[in-house]
């Protein structure tokens, strides 16, 4: 039912074809955080970012998302493509379920005369249809986590942006989003996300990217990530160890 809901959401829509960031350089209080970064990141599967705190994930994702402006190089994908994001602090109106779904389709500029078929089917699928009418402040942190994903996703993003989207949650509200990420990057959506979370990276990742002193220091497939990392540093990464 699930994968049914989304192939009819994102029917005939143009797919992200590939994201390239070339020669980015970024500082924050005259510290260099990036120096020349550069990646490519084909449009199929998802991909993960992954390294010690400070690396610089989530400044990789909001460059992304256009949320951080380079102080050099840039970052390009085609035309016309639409993001989703999802920040790892939830950011929900002070209003119903329901009208922050609506709100989200408004500020995309999405007009449909299904609009009201749309928000339900979503709420129904996210097992948040009897909370509709109710504060989205009053639902539960996975419950709020899993309106924050679903608020992204029914803009009908080709490229689908999260930062740390299970943080905090209990297994089952984190089975479910992990589930439905599966389900979309399965159609064709670019699901790129930032984790600490190895086991899940092993469940869900298709492609690890390895930040470290402001570099990619590994970018490749899940299996040859933690089965024979590359560097010194991916390895004591796995093991526990701090990285400097």
């Amino acid at each position: 039912m699930i994968e049914s809901f989304f192939k009819s959401l994102y029917l005939n829509d143009k797919k992200l074809l590939k994201l390239t960031c070339e020669n980015v350089c970024i500082s924050f209080n005259k510290s260099d955080l990036f120096k020349s970064l550069s990646f490519k990141i084909n449009s199929k599967g998802i991909s993960l970012f992954m390294g010690p705190n400070g690396a610089g994930k989530t400044v990789c994702l909001k460059l992304i998302a256009d949320l951080l402006k380079p102080d050099s190089g840039k970052i390009y994908y085609n035309k016309n493509v639409r993001i989703g994001y999802v920040s790892q602090k939830t950011v929900l109106l002070r209003r119903t379920v329901y009208d922050n779904l609506l709100y989200a389709l408004k500020i995309s500029n999405i007009h449909t005369n299904k609009i009201k078929k749309m928000i339900n089917n979503t709420l129904v699928i996210s097992n948040l249809y009897k909370y509709k009418s109710s504060s989205a402040r009053t639902l539960s942190i996975g419950q709020q986590q899993l309106l924050a994903i679903m608020r992204a996703l029914i803009i009908k993003p080709n490229l689908l942006l999260l930062d740390e989207p299970c943080s905090n949650l209990d297994p089952q509200s984190t089975i479910v989003i992990e589930s439905i990420l599966k389900k979309v990057s399965s159609i064709g959506v670019k699901v790129i996300l930032v984790t600490h979370d190895v086991l899940q990276a092993k469940r869900i990742a298709n492609e690890i990217l390895f930040i470290h002193n402001g570099k990619i220091v590994e970018q490749t497939s899940k299996k040859k990530f933690f089965s024979s990392p590359k560097t010194i540093i991916a390895n004591n990464y796995l093991k526990g160890m701090l990285l400097k």
